[in-house]
């Protein structure tokens, strides 16, 4: 940290430039190097003490106050001070200076010592300012940031009811029909979940993790749909190490699904392909055959709206995430620039 954001480093900083000022001062009022010597090195170490007394005053309340007291008590403080120091200095001058006469009137001497910690207070109430706004500032930052992260658990919580509500439709409609399938699709279901849960503490994790938990989602589909359902996944090797957000393939693959299967008779193709698109992006299509409805109002899309709140959190301005109709083919595309913030 460095020395002057700290009160004593302040001060010391502060002081330095004072006793300069106030040795020339009195080098100018005495006309004698000793005398100016011998009043700043007296003098003026008091003054450090009774500003240092302030801080530690200020610090002892443990409480915000505001710049009206704050002024006002400096002001008091450096008139009184000044007063006081006048008096020191006297003393000094009386038994060190062989009572040397004075150039200036007590008045003067005493205005001297006032300018003198009204320059301190000055610097003080300027540093406390700066301290307080630098906070304030900190504390909006970190409400903002306990905002976002609440926000961020919302949205991945949301996500497991809405994947587990849907695996386990599938599962109770193929238990009495297909019972080894059904046991199968549950330990499956079992094994996805514990990888949600491994990670829930994580906010991101590496693109290879979500796409092992996407072909477990897809093979619990396969099992369900049999042959009504095939799925291929092409994968670059150079993107699975990027940190993505967690769980942010599981909406989009679930769409496909559900959207491409809408009829009982229906068939399906899903392409999932990841791919680099340059140094600092990827890109990630899933494409599902069929025809893209419009959203219907009283049923609307949780986990596409999910992640792409989830996106704008974590890709502020870095992310493009699209839904259209490529002839017979629905095309979900979602560029990823750079990584994802941590949030």
């Amino acid at each position: 940290m460095p020395i002057l954001r700290t009160f004593w480093g302040a001060q010391c900083a502060v002081w330095s430039f004072l006793i300069l000022f106030g040795w020339t001062a009195r080098l100018i009022t005495f006309g004698d190097v000793f005398a100016a010597t011998a009043m700043t090195l007296i003098v003026d170490p008091i003054a450090f003490l009774m500003t240092g007394a302030v801080h530690v005053f200020f610090l002892s309340r443990r409480r915000r106050v505001t710049s009206i007291p704050i002024v006002v008590f400096l002001l008091c403080f450096s008139v009184v001070g000044g007063f006081l120091l006048h008096g020191i200095a006297d003393i000094v001058r009386r038994l060190v200076l062989d009572d040397m006469p004075l150039p200036l009137s007590p008045a003067m001497m005493t205005v001297f010592y006032t300018i003198l910690l009204i320059g301190w207070s000055l610097m003080y109430f300027w540093r406390t300012a700066l301290l307080e706004a630098r906070s304030e500032r900190l504390r909006a930052a970190e409400a903002q940031a306990e905002a976002v992260r609440l926000e961020m658990e919302r949205l991945h919580l949301q996500l497991a009811p809405h994947f587990l509500f849907n695996a386990l439709n599938s599962v109770a409609s193929e238990i009495h029909d297909r019972p080894d399938e059904a046991l199968e699709m549950v330990r499956r279901i079992s094994a996805y979940l514990r990888y949600c849960l491994d990670h829930a503490a994580h906010s991101r994790c590496p693109l290879a993790d979500e796409v092992e938990a996407m072909r477990a989602y897809l093979r619990i589909q396969e099992l369900r749909f049999e042959e009504r359902l095939r799925t291929t996944v092409t994968v670059d090797p150079e993107a699975l190490n990027v940190l993505v957000p967690h769980m942010i393939l599981q909406a989009l693959v679930e769409n496909a699904v559900k959207h491409g299967l809408r009829h009982q008779d229906d068939a399906i193709e899903i392409g999932v392909t990841v791919q680099r698109f340059d140094a600092g992006s990827i890109v990630i299509e899933v494409v599902n055959s069929g025809t893209l409805l419009p959203e219907r109002p009283d049923r609307p899309a949780i986990g596409l709206a999910n992640t792409r709140q989830r996106l704008h959190l974590h890709y502020p301005e870095g992310y493009e995430l699209t839904l259209k109709q490529v002839g017979d083919r629905v095309v979900a595309r979602l560029m990823l620039r750079g990584s994802a913030c941590r949030v």
